[in-house]
């Protein structure tokens, strides 16, 4: 099932619009996009967290199930690499080399170049002078940005829903999400980021 993610500065979340309990941690996108438990009061539009990350050293929402740490590209195909042999045998560094030129086919300078040309030929659009270098270099950095997640695709299970010995059947099943244990002892969804 896919989830779409809010990024706060101290966490990305995944909220819902189920029923919010006493103490469970909600986000309230009127105030900014706070985090709080619920108390005595609370306003209609507040979401409750089912599942978050911290980010930036943050705390751990107690209670909430955790998303799976977000794996950067690099370490990704560094272990891909890692797993066809050995790195430091020639045919990996040049299949790793072979792998990046296929990725990454212009330099930062070929950009720049590139879009300074494009302005100087006519192709201006009226916000900047010819000559405006910083302009150029500023967009091309904004382009290195690194991808942000907008979503996570969590693997779900069926299970019968209100199990118990006594119930009687037919039992009614629903879809939960796949979940595992991580090394802290804490409840983590299983899936995947979606860019």
């Amino acid at each position: 099932m896919e989830h779409k993610l809010i990024k706060t500065e101290n966490y990305l979340l995944v909220v819902d619009d189920s029923e919010i309990k006493e103490k469970e941690w909600c986000y309230i996108p009127f105030e900014g996009g706070s985090i709080k438990r619920k108390g005595k009061y609370f306003a209609d539009d507040w979401k409750k967290i089912i599942a978050h990350l911290p980010l930036n050293n943050s705390p751990i929402l107690e209670g909430v199930d955790l998303l799976p740490p977000i794996e950067y590209e690099v370490e990704k195909l560094a272990k891909e690499w890692n797993d066809k042999g050995d790195f430091t045998s020639p045919y990996s560094f040049r299949a790793g080399y072979n792998k990046a030129k296929e990725k990454y086919k212009y330099t930062e300078e070929d950009m720049i170049n590139a879009i300074l040309f494009g302005m100087q030929k006519g192709l201006n659009v009226g916000k900047v002078d010819e000559t405006d270098c910083d302009w150029v270099n500023n967009y091309v950095k904004s382009l290195q940005q690194p991808k942000i997640s907008v979503g996570f695709e969590c693997e779900m299970i069926t299970m019968n829903k209100g199990y118990t010995e006594k119930s009687d059947y037919p039992y009614q099943q629903c879809d939960i999400p796949k979940t595992n244990t991580n090394s802290q002892g804490l409840t983590q969804w299983v899936g995947k980021y979606i860019y």
